[in-house]
C-alpha cells in the first residue's frame, strides 16, 4: 500500500509540475512540423519537481549554484533553434515486453505515469528555453529509410536495436566529429570509451538512453522470501561493503533452499508444497556472470578513443572467473529455466534471487503484493571490489544521419537532450525503480549504482565472438572449464577476423564532414 501511495504522490507532482509548465509550450506529435513562434523564457519559473518533490525557481538555482534543468545550459544562452522541430526515428523492438524507446523520446500528454511525464516535462522545457519541438516516428522505420537514402534533412536521428556496428556507414556521422564534450555526466563514459575503434564511433549514448540502462543484466530478490532466513543480514550494506559476492550468493542459496517432497531435487512448480529455490535465471545467465567477474570477450588496446579492439578470451583471469561462476551455477539449489518460469518463481515466493534485465522490473509492479528488491550482479570474489554490469542486446542507441547536414545544430541539440534529460528524467527513472517497480529507497541506490557502472563489451554487442559466447553457458553449466583455454584459443582467431573485417569497413568511410 506505501508503494503505491508513494508511485501516486509522485505522479501528482510531476503533472502538476507539467501543467504548470506547459501552459506556455505545445510539444510535437511523430510528423515534421515547424513554426516560427519564438518562446521567450522567464526570469523566474515556479515547479515542482518529481525528483525532491519540492517547489524550486530560477533564483533558487542561482543561490544554491546547483541548475535544476529548468534553465539554459551555461555556454548555451544564446541558443534559438528558430521553432525547428527535431525529428527521431524510434524503436519499438518488443513492445509486449515494454521496449518502447519512442517513449523515451516523446509522449503526447501527461498520464499520471511519472517517468512518462517526466519525458513530456523535458520536452516542453526545451521548447519553451530553445524555441524547438520533439518529435517521434515510430512507425516502423520505412519512411526513415526512404527519406536519408533521399538526402532529406527531415530525420535528426535514429535508434536501432541491434545494430551498433552493422549500422557504421557513410549514412551516419562518426559521432566523433561533432563539437560535444563527452566527458560531461549526462554521456555514458564508458560507452564512447569502449566502444569507439579507430577514432570512429556511430552511436551516442546519454541520459536519454533508458532502453540502455532497462537493457542491463542485475539480480532481484524476494523481500519475503528473503526475511523468512534473513532479516537480520542488511544485503544492501553487503553490496556497499563489497561482500556481495557469488561465494555469498551461495551460502544464501544453501540455507534458503526446501525439498519440499523430499525427492533431493529442486524443481519449479507453483502451489503451496513447491520447492523453495535459492537461484533461478535462464540459460544467458552464465555470460552475465562471466561479466559480472570483469572478463571480456573484446577489449580495446588503449583507453583512448583512437584505440582499437582485440581480442580477451585468453585473459588470464577467464578461467577463474568461469570456475567461480561454474561453482554457483552447479550448486544444488540453482536452477536454469526459461523466462517465464522465473517470473513466476520470483512472483509467487518460490525462488529467493532471479537475474534478469533491469527492465524486467515493470512485469513484476503487476504482482499483487510483491516486495522485491534490486541488487547488483555479485562479484567473482571480493578482491576485484568492484561491480560490473553489460546490458544485452536489447539496448537501443542513438545515430545520427549524415543527411541532417548541420552539425552544429546537431551538436547543440545533443548536448542540451543529453543535459536536460539527466536533470529531469533521469531522477525520475531513479524514483520509478525505488517507489513504483521495487519495495525500498535502497534499491534507487542500487539501480544508481548499476547504470554507473554500466560498460560495454563490443565483442558481444558486435557479435565479434559469437562462437565463444554460444560456448560460455555449456562450460558453466556443464562445469567443462578445462576446456576454457582450448576454447579461447581457438575462438579468439574468429573473433581477431571479425574485428579486421569491422575496422576495414569504418576505415573505407569518409569521416571528413
Amino acid at each position: 500500500m506505501a508503494k503505491r501511495l508513494l508511485t501516486v504522490l509522485l505522479s501528482i507532482a510531476m503533472l502538476l509540475s507539467v501543467v504548470i509548465f506547459a501552459v506556455s509550450c505545445n510539444s510535437s506529435s511523430g510528423t515534421e512540423t515547424t513554426t516560427d513562434k519564438k518562446t521567450e523564457t522567464t526570469e523566474k519559473t515556479t515547479v515542482t519537481t518529481a525528483s525532491s518533490d519540492v517547489t524550486t525557481t530560477a533564483d533558487e538555482t542561482k543561490e544554491t549554484g546547483e541548475p535544476n534543468g529548468r534553465e539554459k545550459l551555461d555556454g548555451f544562452e544564446d541558443v534559438d533553434f528558430g521553432g525547428i522541430t527535431f525529428l527521431i526515428n524510434a524503436t519499438v523492438s518488443d513492445p509486449a515486453e515494454g521496449w518502447h524507446d519512442d517513449k523515451n523520446f516523446w509522449v503526447e500528454t501527461v498520464t499520471g505515469n511519472a517517468l512518462d511525464d517526466a519525458v513530456f516535462d523535458r520536452n516542453e522545457v526545451m521548447n519553451k528555453l530553445y524555441n524547438c519541438n520533439i518529435a517521434v516516428d515510430a512507425s516502423g522505420g520505412s519512411a526513415y529509410q526512404a527519406s536519408i537514402a533521399s538526402g532529406e534533412q527531415k530525420y535528426i536521428g535514429t535508434t536501432a536495436a541491434y545494430a551498433i556496428f552493422s549500422i557504421a556507414s557513410d549514412r551516419y556521422y562518426n559521432v566523433l566529429k561533432f563539437d560535444v564534450d563527452y566527458s560531461q555526466e549526462w554521456w555514458d563514459q564508458n560507452f564512447f570509451n569502449d566502444l569507439s575503434c579507430d577514432g570512429k564511433l556511430f552511436a551516442l549514448c546519454g541520459a536519454f538512453s533508458l532502453c540502455a540502462k532497462k537493457a542491463v543484466w542485475v539480480t532481484y530478490y524476494n523481500k519475503d522470501v528473503y526475511e523468512s532466513k534473513f532479516a537480520d543480514i542488511d544485503i544492501y550494506q553487503m553490496v556497499r561493503d563489497y561482500e556481495w559476492t557469488f561465494d555469498a550468493m551461495i551460502e544464501f542459496i544453501d540455507k534458503i533452499k526446501y525439498d519440499a517432497n523430499g525427492d533431493s531435487t529442486y524443481t519449479f512448480a507453483n502451489g503451496s508444497d513447491a520447492d523453495i529455490i535459492g537461484y533461478m535465471s535462464t540459460a544467458h545467465n552464465p555470460r552475465y556472470l562471466y561479466f559480472a567477474g570483469g572478463r571480456r570477450y573484446v577489449v580495446k588496446n588503449e583507453s583512448t578513443y583512437d584505440g582499437y579492439f582485440v581480442p580477451a578470451l585468453n585473459d588470464s583471469k577467464g578461467m577463474d572467473t568461469l570456475a567461480a561462476a561454474a561453482k554457483l551455477a552447479t550448486t544444488e539449489g540453482y536452477l536454469q529455466e526459461g523466462y517465464g518460469n522465473c517470473d513466476r518463481a520470483i512472483m509467487n515466493g518460490t525462488t529467493l534471487f532471479v537475474s534478469n534485465v533491469m527492465g524486467q522490473l515493470e512485469v513484476y509492479e503487476a504482482a499483487e503484493d510483491l516486495r522485491i528488491g534490486i541488487l547488483p550482479m555479485p562479484m567473482a570474489d571480493a578482491s576485484q571490489h568492484a561491480y560490473y554490469h553489460l546490458p544485452d542486446n536489447h539496448s537501443t542507441f542513438l545515430s545520427i544521419p549524415t543527411s541532417y547536414e548541420n552539425m552544429e545544430v546537431i551538436a547543440q541539440f545533443l548536448t542540451l537532450f543529453a543535459y536536460h534529460s539527466y536533470k529531469l528524467v533521469y531522477p525520475a527513472f531513479l524514483n520509478t525503480y525505488k517507489y513504483t517497480y521495487a519495495s525500498d529507497e535502497e534499491s534507487g541506490e542500487m539501480v544508481d549504482l548499476i547504470t554507473r557502472s554500466m560498460s560495454y563489451d563490443p565483442g558481444y554487442l558486435g557479435q565479434f565472438a559469437t562462437q565463444f559466447d554460444g560456448y560460455i553457458a555449456t562450460m558453466v553449466m556443464e562445469n567443462k572449464i578445462g576446456n576454457f583455454t582450448s576454447a579461447a584459443t581457438r575462438y579468439s582467431a574468429a573473433a581477431a577476423d571479425a574485428i579486421a573485417a569491422y575496422r576495414e569497413k569504418i576505415a573505407a568511410i569518409d569521416d571528413n564532414y
